[in-house]
């Protein structure tokens, strides 16, 4: 968005030759969004003139909502417009420079992290227009308030520390006789829900009550009041000049803040069945026991937090030392950080939580600040300096967010807490932000990392007292526990493949089985991978999750079950109740579409975007690589392996738009016909590849008035808690990929894990999860493993063995004397693994797999 401000902004056109933005003024801005529940579609469209006498190849980079899933764009450069497709990044690279290189005119959108965006727009002739429209889709970040939401629509990049993607300014232009800046936001919840206290925080913008779209504009206030929905409102601004500040809209809706499950059904090509994808809402409202805690403050002292910031991150530590649970032997700490990072307390570790201590540390708080900043040094030197006798530690980390290095800042945390875990101590981090300028990226990330959570303080509130309140919100998901979702069956019938350990040991008659030819050859990164798993979830199982809000995704491919209901295991660490079983119901009437299936994958890329960061192997980074490149593709998100292309020669679809004349379209996509269309008009979206079980995507033209299909909302009835077991009956449907064998041994999981077991002990994972996790997938591997040191697929090996093992122990002790020879294989494969590939010694390779096989009986109840 245009911004012109104390900061500067670096979003913008750039020449290449200079990386400089002289030349290319921003001429206006508008956004568009639409916001269901806390589900946003919304698109971008910038407008710069290349007020230049030479060709010269551009860029332009931009800033989206941290964890929103880029799915298309629209580049227009003179008379010419062009939609993107996805492709992997390397494929895209060399589709981008072949055509440069033949002087054809080409485009390509890549991601820089989880915040910026660059599209290379090739050469830009001389006093031509750039029109520039981003598609994007996202989740709202849960806000502190209760029953609140915050949308934040961000105002360009601030300046940061680190290797940014440019160095320069753009210095925008404002028109004449034309607005700099439009911005529409619609808003839409549940029909027998309302929307209340809307205010935008940060502009003066217009409100309209009981509308999603601009139609009220032309309606006299009569017409208004016949038509109107307390359920939908709808937000216009408008302004000749640049604005300076993040445009931020809050509004509250009752019971926003209730578990809740959206489904929502994805077509498929004729000879697939249809897959669905599932968002589910969690909420911790429970408490954790006493225990001693150590309070760690990070407060940044960097440059960028002088004034008023740094006085509002002294009153939020005041406010919060003055609050904590004051367990006995409870300490706290408090740390300044820019470039390096130290303690400001006289003995320069953890004192004693009392109030002299307390007293005596607030005189001691900087007012000043300079310097640069490096979080992730400023991280590992407390967490080096942490007291780890303590069961407890939460970092509190005070930031105005204005770091590039966030990357290595996330591997950081999730390096100590796991490790942390893996001594059962419990390390959390949770972050403030500071001002409109705040990476919430940044910020997210850390929290998502070290299992905590968020607030924010924007610029309009830094004057104002908030310090409390957000003090306040943090104590309290410190207090929250985080609660361990043991397993989730969502309702469905996996359609699952045939399975079997190796060869199947049938004659199968008729002579030798001709090869498929589908199968041989080689084939592009992504497509080379097995088949997708009929259950895709994200977070795993076994997984921590927020203290305040979280959100669970699954895209399935199967039939729902004929109860219609949903169960959710979970359990509390500290608790002694055991787990703890809410059935979920939701009316089976899925509306088709792909938001939801967008935000799903895009969870799915964030888990293996995340392992990339501790994966070292060359085969683990493969495999990584391949899974975010498969989904990527599939269902057209940029990514760190997969980027938007689209060339004048072949590649995208192309529209004329010279003149005043209707646009032409015309589709490169040779293997997307005309009448392949969807619900949602998602611009920019890849064609399925051959046999793949993808979604029949539109291809749009035109870069406003999208479409949001609305998929249906689901509000979750919970049950009464039961301790009960939340594996569904396993099954196939009858279709000529999968197996229809229905003979006794089919449905003996027992004697088919045993019949399935590998020379070494050990059992393949499609085998595991068809067997012992059919409804619910794989769970996570427990820290006890994914600490060590070495490949991720002998983790993975030892930990499904571990999961067999307390399979027969807990489902089939009756029939101990069938299972037992092959449960002594099986530890023998993981102790000798633990031994030979790890270098564990006896004593504590079976400290970790008695506590392994404590956590995987844990899904066994």
């Amino acid at each position: 968005m245009a911004y012109v401000g104390p900061a500067q902004r670096r979003q913008g056109v750039y020449c290449h030759e200079h990386w400089e933005p002289v030349g290319y003024p921003l001429l206006s801005s508008r956004y568009d969004y639409m916001v269901k529940d806390v589900f946003v579609e919304a698109t971008l469209t910038e407008t710069y003139e290349a007020q230049t006498n030479v060709e010269r190849e551009v860029s332009y980079i931009f800033e989206v909502p941290p964890e929103a899933s880029v799915i298309g764009f629209i580049a227009r450069v003179g008379s010419t417009q062009i939609e993107g497709i996805v492709e992997e990044k390397a494929e895209a690279n060399n589709k981008y420079q072949k055509a440069k290189d033949a002087g054809v005119q080409a485009w390509k959108l890549d991601k820089v992290n989880d915040e910026v965006f660059q599209i290379s727009l090739g050469n830009a002739s001389p006093n031509s227009k750039i029109v520039i429209s981003v598609t994007y889709a996202y989740v709202i970040s849960s806000d502190t308030i209760e029953d609140s939401v915050r949308l934040t629509i961000p105002a360009g990049l601030a300046p940061r520390p680190g290797a940014g993607p440019a160095s320069q300014t753009t210095v925008p232009t404002a028109p004449a006789g034309a607005n700099a800046v439009t911005i529409t936001v619609g808003i839409e919840v549940e029909e027998n829900s309302s929307i209340m206290s809307l205010e935008c925080l940060s502009h003066h913008a217009r409100t309209f009550y009981g509308f999603s779209d601009g139609s009220a504009e032309h309606l006299s206030p009569r017409e208004q009041q016949k038509q109107k929905k307390d359920w939908k409102a709808y937000v216009k601004f408008e302004s000749k000049q640049f604005i300076a500040k993040h445009f931020v809209l809050a509004w509250t809706v009752p019971e926003i803040d209730e578990a809740r499950c959206q489904v929502e059904q994805l077509s498929t090509p004729s000879n697939h069945a249809p897959t669905f994808a599932f968002a589910l809402t969690l909420v911790s409202n429970f408490e954790l026991d006493p225990d001693e805690h150590e309070y760690i403050f990070l407060v940044d002292n960097s440059g960028s937090m002088s004034g008023q910031r740094t006085q509002n991150a002294n009153g939020v530590v005041k406010a919060m030392l003055g609050s904590l649970p004051g367990q006995r032997n409870s300490t706290f700490n408090i740390y300044n950080f820019n470039t390096s990072a130290s303690s400001i307390l006289p003995a320069k570790r953890s004192i004693p939580y009392d109030t002299n201590n307390v007293a005596n540390a607030l005189n001691l708080l900087k007012a000043t600040a300079y310097g640069g900043t490096d979080i992730d040094k400023a991280l590992k030197t407390v967490f080096s300096e942490r007291n780890s006798s303590k069961p407890r530690c939460s970092v509190i980390v005070i930031t105005d967010g204005l770091d590039w290095g966030v990357t290595a800042a996330m591997k950081t945390v999730q390096q100590n807490v796991s490790n942390a875990a893996s001594s059962s101590k419990l390390l959390r981090v949770f972050v403030l932000g500071l001002g409109d300028d705040v990476s919430r990226g940044m910020c997210e990330g850390l929290a998502r990392a070290g299992s905590g959570a968020t607030a924010y303080i924007t610029e309009s509130q830094l004057y104002d007292d908030h310090q409390n309140e957000k003090a306040e919100a943090l104590i309290n998901a410190i207090n929250r526990a985080p609660v361990r979702v043991r397993s989730i069956d969502w309702g469905m019938q996996l359609t699952q493949p045939r399975t079997t350990g190796g060869a199947s040991g049938r004659d199968h008659g008729g002579g030798r089985r001709q090869p498929n030819q589908n199968e041989l050859g080689p084939r592009a990164k992504g497509s080379n991978l097995q088949p997708a798993n009929a259950l895709q979830q994200a977070p795993k199982p076994g997984t921590m999750f927020w203290a305040i809000r979280s959100y669970w995704y699954a895209i399935i491919s199967g039939t729902f079950k004929s109860d219609f209901k949903a169960k959710i295991v979970y359990e509390v660490p500290g608790m002694r109740t055991g787990p703890i079983t809410k059935e979920v119901s939701y009316s089976l009437s899925p509306t088709p579409g792909r938001v939801i299936h967008t935000l799903a994958a895009r969870a799915l890329i964030q888990t293996f975007e995340d392992k990339a960061l501790s994966t070292t192997d060359p085969d683990d980074k493969y495999v990584n690589e391949a899974e975010i490149i498969r989904l990527g593709t599939t269902y057209s998100l940029a990514s760190t392996q997969t980027s938007f292309v689209a060339t004048m020669n072949g590649t995208g679809v192309r529209t004329n738009v010279a003149g005043n004349a209707p646009a032409s379209g015309q589709r490169l996509l040779s293997s997307v016909s005309l009448s392949n269309q969807s619900d949602l008009g998602f611009v920019a979206t890849q064609a399925p590849s051959g046999g793949a079980s993808v979604a029949s995507y539109a291809l749009a033209s035109e870069t406003s008035n999208r479409s949001f299909a609305q998929p249906r909302m689901m509000r979750m009835a919970i049950s009464s808690n039961a301790f009960e077991d939340p594996q569904g009956d396993a099954g196939s449907p009858e279709e000529d990929d999968y197996d229809e064998d229905e003979d006794e041994d089919a449905t003996d999981n027992l004697s088919q894990l045993i019949n399935a077991q590998e020379g070494n002990g050990s059992f393949d994972s499609t085998v595991v999860e068809v067997n012992v996790f059919p409804s619910t997938g794989i769970p996570e591997i427990p820290p006890f493993i994914s600490t060590l040191q070495g490949r991720e697929n002998i983790k993975q090996q030892i930990w499904l063995t571990i999961c067999v093992i307390a399979f027969f122990q807990k489902k089939h002790g009756d029939r101990r004397n069938e299972w037992s020879g092959a449960k002594s294989k099986a530890e023998k494969f993981v102790k000798t693994t633990f031994c030979c590939i790890f270098g564990v010694d006896s004593g504590q390779c079976d400290s970790i797999l008695s506590n392994s096989l404590d956590d995987a009986e844990g899904y066994f109840y």
